[in-house]
């Protein structure tokens, strides 16, 4: 009988529980749908915080919330307490993961003016995974990226949460917006953290970064943020060697010489060399601007850079397009038109023909080793046909 009563009591005070989890959302449902205040419906919600209410509870509060917004006529202190309880009440959304609160928060996102409570609910729409409203976040990012206006720090913040959203999303869709904003018109903190979201959003995106790379209608600077984001990812080496090559070949297209965007498209062309050095290429097209970057490169530098990378690449075009640079040094050695230049490049190129291993670079390193050169030159020749099976 005892057993019995213990039994009794244990049942009695877990369904006591029970019935008060239940019920407690019930009775604030309840007392938020009797309110017709701004006062009352702060006082309901932020007593149901407290408690932890229920997520459904949160979306019916934003909901009426956000129908309420037009009542505010210019109170200050009411429109404080909207946008407090707005950020509220979708950061607790998004905590909760709620995915029927989607047409609310974005509700909230067309009725709000306060980018905070707008950034609040951009970022948990992701969170929720309300995949209906990706294509307005899209939309909403694109347009911001367009130009600062006359507010930046406020479009920055809106900014900040769709970045935020589409980084939860994890939908392609998303990628190039987000990457517009590392190369857009925002302060480094919003392109810092735009940068972090990329590789959450896409593990593989090769396609849409080439096809800025590519693309007609993007500006020099868009296009080499375009290929230092695919240098950065974690892609295949073959797949950041076709954003190179790609990038080479535009970095090529246009006469830049009057261009202001002049010192961008060199330094795109030299990262494009240092990256097909060190990820090689099958791309055939790359040999003849590798070329035009050794004949018609900015300095140096590039020059360099090329002969490196055909080094690398050590095929049989490699060794033809070396070899040719090489006989045209021969060349002005013999009409004794030689610059210094010729003299430090040509100590350059024998050991890159070298290194490519390819019987094409036989000829021209022997005619090297039977031309009027310095000792030490005659020497780098000699070597580098050691190195030829």
């Amino acid at each position: 009988m005892k057993k019995l009563i213990t039994l009794i009591t244990v049942l009695t005070v877990i369904s006591g529980a029970i019935f008060a989890q239940t019920e407690e959302p019930d009775f604030y449902t309840q007392q938020l749908n009797s309110q017709e205040s701004l006062e009352g419906m702060k006082r309901v919600i932020l007593n149901a915080s407290q408690d932890g209410a229920s997520a459904e509870f949160y979306a019916l509060a934003l909901e009426k919330l956000v129908y309420f917004l037009p009542n505010i006529a210019g109170s200050a202190t009411q429109q404080k307490d909207a946008d407090d309880l707005g950020q509220l009440l979708a950061a607790n959304l998004g905590e909760l993961q709620h995915t029927e609160a989607g047409p609310n928060l974005w509700r909230a996102v067309d009725s709000y003016t306060n980018p905070l409570v707008r950034a609040e609910a951009l970022a948990s729409l992701g969170k929720v995974q309300a995949v209906d409203f990706i294509p307005q976040v899209v939309q909403l990012l694109s347009d911001l990226n367009v130009e600062p206006g006359q507010d930046p720090m406020v479009r920055e913040q809106v900014a900040y949460g769709a970045i935020i959203g589409l980084e939860e999303y994890k939908d392609s869709s998303g990628y190039l917006p987000v990457f517009f904003v590392t190369v857009g018109w925002y302060s480094d903190r919003i392109k810092s953290r735009a940068r972090e979201a990329l590789p959450k959003i896409m593990d593989n995106p090769t396609e849409p970064l080439v096809s800025v790379i590519r693309g007609s209608s993007y500006n020099f600077p868009t296009k080499y943020g375009a290929l230092q984001v695919l240098e950065a990812s974690d892609v295949t080496t073959q797949q950041k060697a076709q954003g190179a090559v790609a990038a080479l070949n535009e970095g090529w297209r246009t006469n830049i010489s009057q261009s202001a965007f002049r010192s961008t498209v060199i330094s795109m062309r030299k990262l494009s060399l240092s990256m097909i050095r060190r990820y090689g290429t099958e791309d055939a097209n790359v040999y003849p601007l590798l070329e035009r970057s050794y004949r018609e490169g900015s300095d140096t530098e590039e020059q360099i850079a090329t002969i490196a990378a055909l080094s690398a690449l050590a095929s049989d075009d490699s060794a033809r397009i070396l070899s040719g640079f090489l006989m045209d040094i021969n060349t002005r050695l013999t009409r004794g038109t030689l610059t210094q230049e010729d003299e430090r490049m040509v100590r350059v190129i024998i050991p890159a023909l070298g290194n490519t291993g390819r019987p094409g670079a036989r000829n021209a390193l022997r005619a090297t080793v039977q031309a009027d050169w310095t000792s030490t030159v005659l020497r780098l020749a000699q070597d580098a046909l050691k190195q030829i099976p």
